[in-house]
């Protein structure tokens, strides 16, 4: 195998880490000498070639620079003679009591750190087969798989080359430290891999390995992504795609969900969010498997799945822009998270409860769409919050001219059925329209990654221990309580039966590539105060606990809510007055005062969509602002 050598001379790795020609010192490091970069360990090295023979291996191991400057592994077990295709910051090599062991590989580097290489692997002498110089990706063939290089960029943003004018890995986007929401420049295909289940839902393949697409890829998350080697990513597109047939308009912008943490099978984003769609929400993401290969390593499986948005086929309202001050866009159209993370672009407030028996938490509102806020947008949004806050507070029916009634019982049914014990608390979604008649409805789901952690025998919102917003209060209405049983009796008698079917198919198409997942990620350390990446190689198991849960709860329920009929009627809607809107908020009101008049604050105009507007032209209609005071005016 013959290797392209790179020059060194831009190389910045400090002399103790290296050669006088500027290759690093490589050694075997494993947990037969706790991890160290010991001189009896130390590769002998010939211009590009690394060499290195011992005694004995067996266990966990690596080859690494001193200070893990290069780190090649890839996460196989050795029991014979053999080659293995390692990557930079790949998982352990596993050695299964070997003897009179050779390791050697040819170097070349991508900046500080080594590119994939070839590693040969012999054991008493024994050649191995015949090698190649081809990456084994480990992708099962069961499902489509999505290709994504990521290259380094100049300045300019620009793709990087090196020697041979080929581009250059920048392989921080897989390195199990990431912990930033930066974006990545790079090109993706996707090969819907022969599929059939998927290609009869109109899955198509988008791109190719001769012909890739452009795209951006940051990592997202909290806990997920700061917890994880394994890591979740959210991607925008070059140009707006249907990716797997997920959605009936093209969008640019995905999720690629991880679900290192689901150890229900990869179930409970699958069941709750089949749930929504069963049950009518006014949107709910769809998500397909899908297999991962990052700069040519295999990351095992992800659930491609539709991002929250205002269009795109995704929540169908009118978007508020960024920043507006026109009157007719103050209302909405909003999107806002319940956050369990403090965050800059949100408002925060003492959380109010008619529930006796629960501890009160903060309720953290996240702007989610848009993202920036005018101090008029960030007013509507507190009053409104507010004013549901109080009446929550007091038991009031006047809750429901703010909040959609039948979405609430909807949400509600969906998270108490799959005992989610996180909502209401974080990723919890809920939207407006714009204009009069219009209220809150709660809606996207989201992330049900503490699904079927509570009980079948009681209320999520009793055994819930990160703090429930509103939720117990909710419980102490009866509008409430009589909205959820009628949704109760017309969803289980209408809606509810073929979930166990759609369970057990699902569990079918993910069950090899979730074994192929926990090989991939068995032996990788999970980062600093992070947790091991969860074993669901034994779906059968995972997906009958699944449907012991849900037919446990569903029994409890049904003692709860009430039985039902075999054709139980679809509830009518509320039909409770939506509030009145504010005078800064209402379409046609002029000379509105937001708050003092600041004769001295310099003029500032703005066209009827909030767009600043630098030099305003006589007879044009404009939003005067100056200070807090803000009127409609034609020059």
């Amino acid at each position: 195998m013959v290797l392209c050598i790179v020059s060194f001379a831009s190389i910045a790795i400090a002399a103790d880490k290296t050669y006088s020609d500027g290759y690093p010192k490589m050694y075997l490091r494993g947990a037969f000498n706790n991890w160290a970069a010991q001189d009896a360990y130390l590769f002998e090295r010939q211009g590009s070639h690394y060499s290195l023979t011992v005694a004995s291996l067996d266990g966990k191991f690596k080859v690494g620079g001193s200070e893990w400057q290069c780190n090649l592994g890839v996460g196989t077990t050795v029991d014979k003679s053999m080659y293995v295709y390692a990557t930079q910051d790949g998982a352990n090599i596993v050695a299964e009591k070997l003897s009179n062991v050779n390791i050697s590989f040819d170097l070349e580097l991508d900046g500080t750190h080594a590119k994939p290489t070839v590693v040969k692997i012999t054991v008493n002498g024994v050649e191995p087969d015949t090698p190649t110089t081809e990456p084994e990706d480990d992708t099962t063939g069961t499902l489509p798989v999505l290709h994504i290089n990521v290259y380094h960029t100049d300045d300019l943003g620009n793709f990087v080359t090196d020697s041979e004018g080929n581009y250059v890995f920048d392989n921080e986007v897989i390195s199990t430290n990431l912990n930033h929401k930066n974006y990545f420049q790079g090109e993706y295909w996707l090969d819907v891999n022969d599929c059939e289940w998927l290609i009869q839902l109109g899955a198509e393949s988008v791109g190719s390995e001769e012909e890739p697409l452009p795209l951006e890829i940051k990592a997202r998350g909290n806990w997920t992504m700061k917890g994880f080697a394994k890591k979740p990513y959210k991607i925008k597109l070059g140009k707006k795609q249907d990716l797997l047939a997920l959605t009936p308009e093209k969008s640019k912008h995905y999720a690629l969900m991880a679900h290192a943490d689901d150890n229900c099978g990869f179930m409970r984003n699958f069941v709750g969010f089949n749930l929504g769609n069963r049950i009518g929400l006014p949107w709910t993401p769809d998500q397909q498997p899908i297999e991962v290969i990052i700069n040519g390593d295999y990351r095992g499986l992800y659930f491609l799945t539709e991002s929250i948005r205002i269009g795109d086929g995704r929540v169908n309202i009118t978007e508020s822009p960024d920043e507006t001050i026109d009157q007719n866009l103050i209302s909405g159209g909003y999107i806002v998270e319940f956050d369990n993370y403090d965050e800059e672009n949100q408002i925060r407030l003492n959380e109010k409860s008619c529930a006796s028996g629960h501890s009160l938490d903060k309720l953290r509102i996240t702007f989610d769409t848009p993202e920036l806020y005018s101090e008029l947008q960030r007013r509507f949004i507190s009053e409104q919050f507010n004013a549901m806050n109080d009446l929550v507070g007091a038991n009031s029916d006047a809750l429901w001219s703010y909040l959609d009634l039948d979405d609430a019982a909807r949400y509600y049914l969906v998270k108490e059925i799959i005992s989610d014990v996180e909502a209401y608390h974080g990723s919890t979604y809920l939207f407006r329209d714009n204009g009069e008649g219009q209220k809150w409805h709660f809606s996207p789901l989201w992330d049900c990654g503490q699904a079927f952690n509570g009980p079948t025998d009681g209320f999520f919102y009793n055994h819930d221990p990160y703090g429930n917003t509103w939720i117990p209060s909710f419980r102490k209405n009866g509008m409430f309580n009589d909205k959820v049983e009628a949704t109760w009796r017309w969803f289980m008698s209408q809606c509810f039966d073929g979930l166990y079917d759609d369970i057990r198919l699902y569990a079918e198409h993910i069950t090899t590539a979730a074994a192929a997942d926990y090989e991939r990620w068995k032996n990788v350390a999970p980062p600093s105060g992070g947790a091991s990446v969860v074993n669901n190689t034994n779906m059968a198991s995972r997906t009958d606990r699944v449907l012991s849960h849900l037919k446990n709860k569903v029994s409890f329920l049904t003692e709860k809510f009430g039985t039902y009929g075999k054709s139980e009627p679809e509830p009518v809607r509320d039909t409770t007055p939506a509030a009145e809107l504010p005078d800064y908020a209402k379409s046609g009101v002029e000379n509105v005062i937001i708050e003092g008049d600041e004769q001295n604050a310099p003029v500032e105009y703005f066209d009827l969509q909030g767009r600043r507007i630098n030099e305003p032209v006589r007879g044009g209609i404009y939003i005067r602002r100056q200070g807090n005071q803000v009127q409609k005016v034609a020059l």
